[in-house]
């Protein structure tokens, strides 16, 4: 994932790149390829992903955003 990147919205201004994207890398014919499996929005979901995901035993990513929520950041899940 990346701090920044994707949708730009002005809840979180600090994020003058974007809020944040979730990807995957893979290889297609020997080539590294991208997928964006989520771009934050900046609302309830927050804006700004940190630290590192966590896979559930059903392939599902648990992780952090630095902002997004009245008291702060927010936990997230993003399911592939």
């Amino acid at each position: 994932m990346t701090e920044q990147g994707g949708i730009q919205n002005g809840a979180c201004a600090l994020f003058q790149m974007g809020n944040g994207v979730v990807f995957q890398l893979s290889m297609v014919d020997k080539v590294p390829d991208e997928t964006v499996l989520y771009e934050f929005t900046g609302g309830a979901d927050g804006c700004g992903p940190v630290g590192s995901l966590v896979a559930d035993t059903a392939g599902n990513l648990y992780g952090t955003a630095s902002q997004g929520s009245v008291n702060g950041g927010t936990v997230f899940e993003v399911t592939p």
